[in-house]
């Protein structure tokens, strides 16, 4: 209960830094893009990756990861296009 508690804290203090860096520019979108990219990217590959090659064959392994992989791609075009 309390990594609960820690863990809305956290998302929280999150959602309270991105609302104060709103007015700052580039310089602070530049800076956080990355570190949430790279959040979802370790959730994606740690916790769920083992998961499905786990739990199904090859085949259905390999196309769920195509999909994890075309993820990562489309967050890098659309940090490419803003």
């Amino acid at each position: 209960m309390l990594l609960q508690l820690l863990t809305a804290v956290a998302a929280v203090a999150g959602a309270a830094c991105s609302l104060l860096a709103e007015g700052s520019g580039a310089g602070a979108v530049s800076g956080i893009l990355p570190f949430t990219a790279g959040g979802f990217i370790y959730l994606g590959t740690v916790s769920v990756l083992p998961e499905i090659l786990r739990a199904c064959g090859p085949g259905q392994a390999l196309l769920q990861l195509l999909a994890l992989l075309s993820g990562v791609a489309m967050m890098l075009l659309i940090a490419h296009c803003e």
